[in-house]
């Protein structure tokens, strides 16, 4: 931990700052700034971590290697709602090869081809799912247009049912009412 301004600058030579979120390479050097707090949760003061390598992030939280040793740096500090309080800052060097990883060999121009050729197949097959989805959406409103339709048609049928039912029990009552009325004339002449 380097408090020295002077230092700091000597080790941040040839180093840039990553805006977070950002992909580090497997051990990738990093120089970090972070706080360090009280058992409160008050931020003290930064402080500056240099010679580090990366080797995974976990959600908020880097895991870093110094002297053989895994440390855990937290990227942001987050208040009790959940809110960010501090955000730490981490510098890579200015030329960083983006496969910098010591467990596997330097890729090669066929590498690089070939992963230029997985991604565009990839990038593909997203374009594709992408224009199905579409499709799917579109056909999927037009149902719901057309259930909606059906819906108010059969609404429309329903009510056209209770009215014809209603005046088929008016007719049937004038009938039977007329059934009767007819034999009591006949019978009255």
């Amino acid at each position: 931990m380097i408090k020295d301004l002077a230092k700091i600058r000597e080790y941040l030579t040839d180093y840039v700052e990553v805006e977070m979120p950002y992909e580090f390479p497997k051990n990738c050097p990093i120089h970090y700034i972070t706080c360090s707090m009280d058992t409160e949760g008050n931020v003290l003061g930064d402080c500056f971590y240099p010679n580090h390598k990366f080797i995974r992030r976990c959600n908020d939280i880097l895991i870093v290697e110094h002297n053989l040793s895994e440390k855990s740096v937290h990227i942001c500090r987050r208040g009790k709602l959940g809110d960010i309080i501090y955000q730490s800052r981490f510098f890579i060097p200015d030329n960083i090869d983006d496969n910098i990883d010591d467990n596997k060999p330097q890729m090669g121009g066929s590498s690089n081809k070939e992963s230029h050729d997985k991604i565009s197949y990839q990038q593909n097959i997203i374009e594709r799912l992408i224009e199905r989805v579409r499709e799917v959406e579109i056909q999927k409103n037009e149902l719901n247009e057309t259930i909606s339709t059906y819906e108010g048609l059969l609404q429309e049928g329903r009510f056209k049912l209770k009215e014809l039912s209603y005046e088929l029990r008016r007719s049937t009552e004038k009938v039977e009412h007329y059934e009767e009325l007819i034999p009591k004339l006949y019978n009255s002449r």
